[in-house]
């Protein structure tokens, strides 16, 4: 099963006089049965302004986006039945609770994400969303340079 660990950071995200300066990194691997770190593929993009919880929902969208590039089927936008599932893993509680249902969205710029995200994967099909804690979250790891991955490719736009 295809695995992504997803990741958003903002700096400068509790000063709030300055810009903050938001990335996200997105580790994919093909297979989630044996974890090697060595093998990841790291997909990474600056953002500019954002929150650190808006930077979340910013690398699950990233995340999502390549998922159906790859395999969606073109005239139906769902996931290829060879496939089969598809898992990400995050390690922001508030991303993966509000997305999955089990907490409420009240921060206005995260309805907006979230519904977003909940649209996306219903229509993707089976992408499973699910929390790990921080040091499993291998594009946490190397947001923190703690993880020398296969290659690093960086999103445009």
């Amino acid at each position: 099963m295809p695995v992504f660990y997803i990741d958003g950071e903002s700096r400068g995200n509790e000063q709030n006089s300055l810009p903050r300066k938001a990335k996200i990194a997105i580790a994919y691997m093909e297979s989630s049965d044996k974890i090697d770190p060595a093998k990841f593929r790291i997909y990474w993009q600056l953002l500019g302004d954002r929150t650190n919880n808006e930077a979340e929902y910013y690398a699950l969208l990233k995340a999502l986006a390549l998922i159906e590039e790859r395999w969606a089927d073109k005239s139906n936008g769902r996931i290829q039945g060879n496939v089969g599932e598809i898992l990400v893993r995050s390690d922001s509680q508030l991303v993966v609770n509000q997305v999955n249902g089990q907490w409420r969205v009240e921060d206005s710029k995260l309805i907006e994400l979230s519904e977003e995200a909940r649209d996306s994967l219903k229509k993707l099909g089976p992408v499973r969303l699910e929390w790990v804690p921080r040091e499993e979250n291998y594009a946490g790891l190397w947001l923190e340079g703690k993880l020398k991955p296969l290659s690093v490719e960086r999103i445009r736009g």
